[in-house]
């Protein structure tokens, strides 16, 4: 074989493992969006910005690989990579990613929930002792009511008794 067809050979090669590659990167923004739930929105942003990206870098590297000149079965290289990943490694690929990015996730779901656990904790507490202390001073304010009510009451009866 000469060195040029052994050149071509190991191109569509590095073409074939570059497509893998770039989809087990959007496997890794597959497995965020599983983790993270957001609306359609950001994921269509996520998506535009990711297929921008990779239709540059696809670009520069066929352009780059192949001193300038643009040959199709580079491009069929990185379409056929893609394409045997996603049926090979692509389902453990993506299960074991949304463990790891579960974690981390998981802890600041629960830490978050305790807080607000406390958060709401801290204001029954509050009203407990607001509503405590408010019958302390109606407790406080009745009996002087009474005693001004006896005591205008015992001055009534002394007017009359006076007559």
């Amino acid at each position: 074989m000469s060195t040029y067809i052994r050149y071509e050979t190991l191109l569509f090669f590095q073409s074939l493992c570059t497509g893998a590659l770039l989809l087990l990167f959007y496997d890794l923004l597959r497995a965020f969006r599983a983790v993270v739930r957001h609306g359609g929105w950001w994921t269509a942003a996520e998506d535009l910005l990711y297929w921008v990206g990779v239709s540059i870098f696809g670009f520069a590297y066929v352009y780059q690989a192949n001193q300038g000149i643009l040959r199709s079965f580079l491009l069929l290289g990185l379409l056929l990579g893609a394409w045997i990943c996603r049926f090979t490694i692509t389902p453990l690929f993506l299960k074991l990613w949304i463990i790891i990015l579960g974690i981390p996730v998981f802890i600041v779901k629960i830490s978050i929930k305790r807080l607000l656990f406390l958060r709401e904790r801290g204001k029954i507490l509050l009203r407990s002792m607001e509503k405590s202390v408010s019958r302390r001073e109606k407790d406080r304010i009745l009996p002087r009511k009474r005693s001004k009510q006896v005591e205008k009451k015992k001055k009534k009866q002394q007017k009359k008794n006076s007559e």
